[in-house]
């Protein structure tokens, strides 16, 4: 097998079923599929509410799912990003999760449609606004991706408490002196050619936990104490469970081919449901108190719902 290029799981030669899924996945709307998933997330947090299973206050993180293509760059919806998997090209869907632990449920998914800070700050805005039917936000989270003057003024627009992981300027850098450890300072980004933006925000930058030498520096609107940043910077680390649900959600990610970008949005979305499911049958099982471990693994679920190999 060409491991360059991923295949479909439901083969076509082996099962004929898989001709006429993908035909109808092919000639589906994308609003009819994202209104699909979106009845079944309202299920999913219904159940939730009537449990009382769902924290009244929630911590949330934005970041980025690639999914890697090796067709065409002028296919639907693809992206040019850094090379990774031998290949630049990538389908990109922005997602929003709980950062909880326990409730690692992601609330939202909008697919980008091009690269910059307008696709970015429209995102923001949208997985921001859907979450809120759902959940009451304590703190946002971003990641360095999101680290832009536009997508930090919308933050400011939507009035949310954020904390943005930052790419550290000279005006940054200059601001740490010699012997410092941590630093907390005002700071304005701002961005002079067109369109122009200008944000004052605090910046702070704590010692790196394995990197001698050097600090990680973020943005936000929050107060800071000095003895504070410490904190902060643990609470931001938390957001991290999003790499595990990261690599739990490809535990359910078919491979595939298939350059309609119709296909993809329902795989992905599909895939983001199972975990969704999965993350609540942990909860129902311990009560809402999932270990560190959860007792069902990704595995033992996925024989429970996807008894059927079609490969």
């Amino acid at each position: 097998m060409n491991q360059d290029k991923p295949v479909d799981v439901t083969s076509t030669a082996r099962n004929p079923l898989t001709k006429s899924l993908l035909y109808h996945l092919r000639n589906l709307d994308a609003d009819a599929i994202d209104d699909q998933f979106d009845g079944v997330r309202d299920d999913l947090f219904e159940v939730l509410r009537k449990r009382r299973l769902l924290p009244s206050c929630v911590d949330v993180a934005i970041d980025l799912h690639e999914w890697r293509f090796y067709g065409s760059a002028e296919t639907d919806h693809v992206l040019i990003t850094y090379p990774d998997q031998r290949t630049t090209r990538t389908y990109c869907f922005a997602t929003l999760y709980i950062v909880a632990p326990g409730t690692r449920f992601t609330l939202a998914v909008l697919p980008l449609e091009e690269n910059g800070f307008r696709a970015k700050r429209e995102a923001v805005r949208t997985l921001l606004e859907t979450a809120q039917k759902y959940v009451s936000l304590r703190h946002v989270y971003l990641d360095r991706g999101f680290y832009q003057v536009h997508v930090v003024a919308e933050l400011e627009q939507l009035g949310v408490d954020y904390i943005v992981r930052a790419r550290p300027s000279k005006g940054m850098k200059d601001r740490l002196s010699a012997d410092a450890e941590t630093v907390v300072d005002d700071y304005l980004m701002q961005r002079k050619r067109k369109p122009t933006a200008s944000v004052a925000v605090t910046v702070f930058a704590v010692p790196h936990r394995s990197k001698e030498n050097e600090h990680v520096w973020f943005v936000t609107n929050r107060e800071i104490a000095p003895d504070a940043a410490r904190a902060y910077a643990a609470a931001f680390r938390r957001r991290w469970g999003i790499e595990t649900s990261y690599r739990q959600i490809g535990d359910f990610l078919p491979r595939t081919s298939s350059p309609t970008f119709s296909v993809r949005l329902f795989y992905f979305l599909f895939t983001v449901a199972l975990y969704n499911l999965w993350v609540l049958a942990n909860v129902l099982v311990t009560g809402g108190t999932i270990p560190g471990k959860p007792p069902l693994s990704t595995k033992i679920f996925r024989e429970f719902v996807l008894p059927t190999d079609y490969g």
